[in-house]
């Protein structure tokens, strides 16, 4: 059986984002599988014997806040800040196990550029831009259901404290965690995703929520909940069309390029971050967005995807600013 690239980013796509949440310059759970977008995943696995590899970057502009408003916050009590945009990229590899369970692993690299804060009394600094490697997240997706298309599967996995948690600002001050690459933390990870197939549209529905350890400088950032539903129609000859074709005309089984375009709504919440066991009552929030997008199937085994999220509600709390979209764009290869 031949499988779609799209297939393995939609486990580990979800250890990607999971890296640190959207308005606290850390992702939440994402995902792109056959009958799934960028951030709703599929049940689909990878054959046994079979991996792919990818690279995947997501690009989110948050709304500017201005010096005069980044200190009338301050003047309240609220530790807020604003960046000029969040960048998150990753590497990383999948490989089926068996025909139902598969394994990743993806290793992010963050980019927080030009971070501004203001302390009552004090204005605004502007602290400069903090990149590095994040924190390495590995996954494990197993299928409950037979088939090809639609079914159930649970995820389970582990976020690791790979990333930085010294970077300095332009004063020679250590950040906060939040801004920082990594978090410190162990985090454990689990969800589910479902899916279901009419001729070529795909439906599929998923939920992954991630537990916040204790990590560097006392601080343990919020839990976080990413679920939606996406959307999808396929364009071009389907497995069971393609497997009819071969059979008949006794020839080897290859598949013929393809594309899908899909939308999906999604939505993310972020509880509130602890520093040394203190509450900050003005973190976390919640989130939902629709996003529409394409993805291409080679026919040599290169996949392409791309969306773009537009909010269309939000609830973030006063320390970090709304969203203003977010581009995701991903490339890989199966093997």
């Amino acid at each position: 059986m031949h499988f779609r690239l799209t297939f393995a980013p939609s486990l580990a796509a979800v250890a990607a984002a999971l890296a640190t949440p959207a308005f606290a310059h850390h992702m939440g759970p994402s995902g792109v599988g056959a009958g799934g977008g960028m951030t709703v995943f599929a049940p689909a696995t990878l054959d046994e014997g079979h991996g792919s590899a990818w690279l995947r970057l997501f690009f989110t502009q948050p709304d500017r806040r201005s010096d005069s408003l980044l200190e009338a916050l301050a003047g309240e009590g609220v530790d807020a800040h604003n960046t000029r945009y969040d960048l998150n990229g990753a590497a990383g590899a999948a490989f089926g196990i068996t025909h139902r369970l598969t394994v990743s692993a993806e290793l992010p690299y963050l980019r927080h550029d030009s971070i501004r804060v203001a302390e009552a009394g004090d204005g605004v600094e502007r602290l400069g831009s903090v990149a590095g490697i994040g924190d390495l997240s590995l996954l494990a997706k197993y299928r409950l259901t037979p088939g090809e298309a639609g079914g159930l599967a649970i995820i389970g996995g582990i976020k690791a404290p790979t990333g930085s948690t010294n970077k300095r600002d332009r004063f020679g001050d250590r950040l906060e965690t939040e801004h920082q690459p990594g978090t410190g933390s162990w985090d454990p990870i689990f969800g589910a995703s479902a899916g279901a197939k009419a001729g070529q549209v795909n439906v599929a529905a998923s939920a992954v929520y991630q537990l916040a350890g204790r990590g560097a400088q006392h601080t343990r950032l919020g839990d976080r909940l990413q679920a939606g539903i996406a959307l999808s129609h396929h364009f071009g000859p389907s497995e069971d069309e393609e497997h009819h074709h071969h059979v008949h005309e006794h020839e080897p089984h290859e598949h013929a390029s393809s594309w899908d375009a899909f939308v999906e709504l999604a939505g993310e919440w972020e509880g509130r971050q602890r520093i040394a066991g203190e509450v900050e009552q003005d973190s976390g929030g919640k989130w939902a967005w629709v996003a529409p997008g394409v993805s291409f199937n080679a026919a040599s085994g290169w996949s392409a995807s791309a969306a773009i999220a537009v909010p269309v509600w939000q609830r973030i709390r006063p320390s970090h600013t709304d969203n203003a979209y977010r581009v995701m764009i991903s490339v890989g290869h199966g093997f």
